[in-house]
């Protein structure tokens, strides 16, 4: 099983630079101990270059294990250095980058086993190497002993720097892996304990009651909706170093969520107590330590900076704090072409007196009517949810019971009807969302409000139909999430 890195913040370089030296410090023990393309001679501890965001990635897109796939992200990293870097991490890990270039008895040396006879043999090709590729000289080496030194210190150093800091891999890029969509998830793992009740309690009330235990959580719930809709899903959350973190980022691996960018911090995995009565109404108590919380320190992070920015779609649960959101907001705001934000409103918390400026950035904002009420207690949900499009929201879409409408900006809103006994179950919302972006990513993002308004009506019937399509006999919030098949046969039925 992949394991979760602790990751270093955006803001603490120095934490960067012992990652980058603890990888450099790996990669050198390798070139003496072991040729990538041959055996092991002595045992070398790998667990600095297994827990980089890049090869558990690899791993994801490859349905390998991190040791497995090991050699190719290193070729996959190597192949961005330049060419003269390039050329001595291979020769000197025995990536084999060159190897159906060559003649046979020059890659027998160059990726031998024997260190010395690699280096010569580089050395000698030096030269053939850059016209291979077509790329000028920067250096000269004339022998293997050239290469020690400050060429094998920059090579290394550059590559180690590479892997700490890579996180982008495309689907398209590993070819046993199948192209989609890729959508990175913000927002909570948590250990939930679902007790199911014949009706909510009232104050003092002693209910009998079945319990249930199972991996859940807002982010969780809707990366695994988007996995089984056949996206690429990522989830960037925080769990424990406990048992309950582990068990996770296991289950989220069977279910075909990336956990590349889960991340592990001493102390318990967050934890909630679900309850959820026959009508499918239900209350939610959530218990996550501030150790566990990401701060906007975690989003300047450069592989997590570059995981946002190069995602298709980014989805924000407001489970983090508003200096979290700000800085996605902004990170993705800054880049063009940008990803489509969508934003879970889930839990809701009052808005003060200014609306947020992160708002300006997102496309699309859902949220259960209750949810959206408590932005501004008092006043009407469709009021708000004007005040939000007037104020940068490109749309919002609101869940009412059984009726689904999207607001948008100079025009009137738009409402379909779901098809469902109990519309406002838990992983109802999950289901909407996900089904909702899933359909939204098969075209361009829309930049006017028309268009904007199109789009969005256009896929609002298929995403209400992901409400009904749950599994109702699963127990797991997660497990209940449908499939593309699932939703077709009930949109085709309403």
């Amino acid at each position: 099983m992949m394991q979760p890195n602790p990751g270093s913040s955006g803001a603490d370089m120095t934490a960067h630079d012992n990652d980058v030296r603890a990888v450099r410090e790996t990669l050198l023990q390798l070139r003496k101990r072991w040729a990538m393309g041959g055996e092991r001679t002595r045992a070398v501890d790998t667990d600095a270059l297994l827990g980089l965001i890049v090869v558990r990635r690899f791993a994801y897109l490859t349905g390998d294990d991190p040791e497995v796939v090991l050699p190719g992200a290193l070729r996959f990293v190597a192949a961005k250095l330049e060419p003269a870097h390039r050329f001595i991490v291979d020769a000197e890990l025995s990536l084999r980058m060159f190897a159906d270039r060559l003649p046979s008895n020059i890659v027998d040396d160059l990726y031998g086993a024997d260190l010395g006879k690699r280096r010569e043999c580089l050395a000698q090709q030096w030269v053939g190497l850059h016209n291979e590729l077509g790329v000028p000289i920067v250096q000269r080496v004339r022998s293997g002993r050239a290469l020690r030194g400050r060429p094998e210190d920059d090579a290394f150093a550059a590559l180690a720097r590479a892997l700490t800091l890579e996180s982008v891999i495309h689907p398209s890029e590993i070819p046993s892996a199948t192209p989609a969509p890729t959508v990175v998830v913000i927002g909570d793992a948590a250990w939930d304990r679902i007790y199911s009740v014949e009706a909510l309690p009232s104050a003092g009330d002693s209910l009998y009651g079945k319990v249930s235990v199972h991996a859940g959580g807002k982010g969780l719930n809707r990366a695994v909706a988007l996995a089984r809709l056949g996206m690429d899903a990522r989830l960037f959350a925080a769990i424990g170093d406990d048992e309950e973190g582990s068990t996770i980022v296991a289950y989220l691996q069977k279910r075909r969520v990336d956990t590349s960018l889960v991340r592990s911090r001493r102390g318990p995995t967050p934890a909630a107590a679900v309850i959820v009565a026959k009508d499918g109404t239900s209350y939610s108590i959530a218990d996550k330590a501030d150790r566990i919380r990401f701060d906007a320190r975690d989003i300047a992070d450069i592989p997590i900076t570059r995981a946002l920015v190069d995602a298709d779609a980014v989805l924000l649960t407001m489970e983090q704090n508003d200096d979290v959101l700000t800085a996605v907001s902004t990170t993705i705001a800054e880049h063009t072409p940008r990803p489509w934000l969508f934003v879970s409103a889930t839990p809701p918390q009052p808005f003060s007196t200014e609306l947020p400026e992160y708002l300006e950035a997102v496309d699309y904002l859902i949220a259960l009517a209750r949810e959206l009420a408590r932005f501004r207690p008092g006043t009407e949900p469709a009021d708000i949810a004007m005040e939000l499009v007037k104020h940068g929201v490109g749309a919002v879409v609101v869940l009412d019971g059984g009726i689904c409408t999207m607001y948008v900006a100079d025009a009137e809103p738009v409402r379909v009807h779901i098809q469902a006994d109990r519309p406002g179950s838990p992983g109802a919302s999950s289901a909407f969302v996900s089904a909702f972006l899933a359909a939204m990513m098969a075209r361009p993002r829309p930049v006017e409000s028309d268009a904007r308004r199109d789009a969005g009506y256009d896929n609002l019937a298929w995403a209400a139909a992901a409400i009904p399509a749950r599994t109702s006999k699963e127990k797991s919030i997660p497990d209940s999430m449908p499939t593309r098949e699932a939703i077709d046969r009930r949109h085709d039925a309403s």
